[in-house]
């Protein structure tokens, strides 16, 4: 049994490691603050550890033991007060817990230039003890805020008590631990840790959801105001307010409904960033093709219409079709790359001609739309009620 315990030794020490590890990935990834404090509280806690294992108590450098012990329950301490904003939702009690997090700097000086240790393992065990109970309390305040993440803290709060109340701390300077001995101090910090990750994994999750909600918001908004937020043309909203005014005004006008086709296999290849960047060009690109009274908007992911106004002729159409046509296959530049143009395919149709409603023209459009993606050979437009795209005068 013995010897199945002392195997946990260094599992524990590789545990720790690991948690590091997974601590550097989030501050290389997001890059903040509370993640640097998780990434210093987990190389103390290993350092600690590995020198309560390893240097009997009266070696000249088993205080230095002491020394990282009490800096992982600084570094711990204000690693958990910052992933529960206790300044913004429990601002008195942050102000204890920086009082603790000072305590824990002048017991840091001390254990260093004293090498006698039961004193300085009492005064940490206390500490990390008080500031546990004030650091549940200001969870418990967040709570309706952070459910989750607050959550996993007060159930790793729970572990690191239990463990630290099975293998006091004190104990280890007046007897050192047995090799082999099942340390539970240990083990209760390396089950707080880890529950502490899944506690910043759920924050950041947290924090994402919020941002795509907040992004669906002002998307909203900008719908609501006439502007698609992702390529700056015309909202859906906009373009039907358009198109029923020219219609009440009995204004002649075209309508092009233009599909971008293989948009899926962009996403596909280049991920929603890259296709993004296609949906933007070509809406900027189509806007560069007609004039300052037509209109440019996107209806649907991959689709696009045009409101232009007056009569042109059946010509005058088909050229600006050939037109935008090309604009769309030039080549999008994405992150110092070169991504392959919109294959555009286009439907026609005009008022009065081809309908009196808006909804009328956008299905007549979209008749022409679909034959013309049918077709294997032949121009890449094609007008309502006619089976071919050739223009005529």
């Amino acid at each position: 049994m013995t010897g199945a315990w002392g195997s946990l030794v260094p599992l524990g020490h590789g545990a720790l490691l690991g948690l590091m590890v997974c601590g550097l990935v989030f501050l290389l990834v997001f890059g903040t603050l509370v993640h640097a404090w998780y990434v210093l509280a987990c190389g103390f806690a290993l350092a600690a550890f590995a020198g309560l294992d390893n240097f009997a108590a009266d070696e000249p450098l088993a205080h230095w033991a002491a020394v990282a012990l009490v800096l992982w329950a600084a570094c711990r301490l204000q690693f958990a007060r910052q992933l529960l904003r206790m300044r913004h939702f429990a601002p008195r009690l942050d102000k204890v817990a920086l009082l603790l997090i000072a305590a824990l700097a002048l017991t840091a000086l001390y254990a260093a230039f004293d090498t006698r240790l039961s004193s300085t393992l009492r005064t940490v065990q206390a500490l990390v003890v008080a500031s546990t109970v004030v650091l549940v309390a200001g969870a418990l305040l967040a709570s309706k805020r952070m459910p989750l993440p607050v959550a996993l803290f007060c159930a790793s709060a729970v572990l690191l008590l239990a463990g630290i109340s099975v293998t006091h701390l004190p104990a280890w300077s007046d007897q050192p631990l047995a090799p082999g001995q099942l340390n539970f101090a240990e083990l209760g910090v390396i089950a707080e840790l880890a529950l502490l990750a899944a506690a910043v994994g759920a924050r950041i999750r947290g924090v994402l959801h919020a941002e795509k909600a907040l992004e669906a918001r002002n998307q909203q908004l900008m719908g609501a105001m006439g502007t698609d937020v992702l390529t700056g043309a015309t909202s859906r909203a906009g373009f039907e307010s358009r198109g029923e005014e020219w219609l009440r005004e009995g204004r002649p006008f075209s309508l092009m409904r233009v599909d971008l086709n293989g948009f899926k296999r962009v996403n596909e290849r280049h991920g929603r960033a890259g296709g993004d960047a296609v949906l933007a060009a070509i809406a900027l690109r189509l806007r560069q093709q007609v004039r300052a009274d037509d209109m440019v908007a996107r209806l649907d992911d991959d689709e696009f219409a045009i409101l232009l106004a007056g009569s042109p002729t059946r010509q005058k159409l088909a050229e600006m079709a050939i037109r935008i046509e090309t604009a769309g296959a030039t080549p999008v530049a994405y992150e110092g790359r070169l991504l392959a143009g919109g294959e555009l395919s286009m439907g026609i149709a005009c008022h009065p001609a081809d309908g009196h409603t808006l909804a009328s023209l956008l299905e007549s459009a979209g008749g022409a739309l679909r034959h013309c993606k049918r077709q294997r050979m032949g121009p890449s437009y094609a007008f309502a009620g006619e089976k071919s795209g050739a223009s005529h005068g």
